[in-house]
């Protein structure tokens, strides 16, 4: 592998790495679960409950979407560090300790890759600066957007045509205690959380990152157009 191929994959990594975690806190808001609850007609959910504050029996009990919305923005917010404290019902117990011990997990799985956006964004900058002072910075930029749009793109169709299993294995590699499985039968996190939501989000964040990646290459392409037709004017 020559250096200039090796700089490219470098930038691609780099980018996709700090493209992916930012698109994620982007899609992680109140309207991405709006807008994939009406994509998928979902009106309400039903969660778990005690029948009340002195009987302990469960029973299924609706809420409505405004309400799951609700419960989602403050997972989201104590997930990606928005906020220091998850969701909390202070009068009847919504969600497992078990629940709240993993939501934790995540939040510290969700700091690491923020954590590693930072530093992939410095190396992606590092690279074409370093590409700048050699005059080929705008290739650089555009051979790596294409090279990570590529590596999301074959992510994407594995995810597509096997989602589940790769789901699990992403779990099993960043939550190796196993605190992930829940039943659906009694989990209110799963209920607030369905498939339809994971492979919703995954979607968007990939398809967005895909774009993003595209709009980058095409104008570093035009911008190169520019510099030759500029520099053939002047010959």
């Amino acid at each position: 592998m020559t250096l200039y191929r090796a700089e490219v994959v470098v930038f691609a990594i780099a980018f996709a790495v700090c493209g992916l975690v930012a698109l994620a806190l982007v899609w992680s808001g109140d309207w991405a679960y709006a807008l994939l609850a009406n994509l998928n007609r979902v009106k309400q959910i039903a969660f778990i409950l005690p029948a009340s504050a002195i009987d302990p029996r469960s029973v299924e009990t609706p809420i409505d979407l405004p309400a799951a919305i609700s419960w989602h923005h403050a997972w989201s917010a104590y997930v990606t560090g928005a906020s220091a404290q998850p969701a909390i019902s202070f009068a009847l117990q919504v969600f497992s300790q078990d629940e709240y011990a993993h939501m934790a997990d995540v939040r510290e799985v969700f700091h690491g890759a923020e954590v590693g956006a930072v530093l992939a964004f410095f190396v992606a900058g590092f690279r074409i600066m370093r590409a700048r002072s050699q005059g080929y910075a705008l290739r650089l930029v555009r051979a790596g957007s294409l090279v990570a749009a590529g590596i999301v793109t074959v992510i994407g169709l594995a995810a597509a045509v096997a989602f589940e299993p790769l789901f699990l294995l992403f779990h099993d590699v960043f939550f190796p205690q196993g605190n992930f499985l829940f039943d659906p039968a009694s989990s209110n996190l799963i209920r607030l959380y369905p498939e339809w939501y994971w492979q919703g989000i995954t979607a968007g964040v990939g398809l967005s990152f895909i774009a993003v990646a595209l709009l980058v290459a095409g104008a570093a392409h035009v911008a190169l157009r520019r510099r030759s037709n500029t520099y053939t004017r002047a010959a």
